[in-house]
């Protein structure tokens, strides 16, 4: 099989659910985390429709085999002003949650994804290294 144009899994309603669980697990049912993730995938797929196989595998759809999948995409952002924008909406939705939560290294944004409060945990190395 081929590289689809990104629908084939990952826009079903099977994998909002396998990806909420996996999500949901790791991070120690976080819902503050989890839910937010949830909400993200699937205004996702809904701004993807109707060119969505919600119901893949459980129905059959006609997936289109594209050459370069990469320079498609690329093609796509410059040349279709609403994958442009949401595009840039994403960009610009992740750097503000990076600057808000201050996620700037690999811990930040493990410790995060536990729902360890960060204040706590500065709060603990500073003590720590007094000590």
């Amino acid at each position: 099989m081929g590289l689809t144009s990104g629908r084939f899994f990952s826009h079903t309603l099977l994998f909002v659910i396998i990806s909420f669980l996996i999500v949901h697990l790791f991070t120690k049912g976080n819902k503050s985390v989890s839910l937010p993730f949830l909400s993200g995938v699937i205004s996702h797929i809904i701004l993807d429709l109707p060119f969505v196989p919600l119901f893949y595998p459980f129905i059959s759809y006609n997936f289109y085999y594209i050459e370069e999948p990469l320079i498609y995409w690329i093609r796509k952002l410059w040349t279709d002003p609403i994958v442009m924008v949401t595009e840039i909406t994403g960009i610009i939705l992740i750097i503000f949650i990076i600057k808000y939560n201050k996620l700037y290294h690999f811990s930040d944004i493990t410790n995060y994804l536990k729902g360890i409060n960060q204040n706590i945990v500065q709060i603990s190395n500073e003590i720590n290294t007094s000590v």
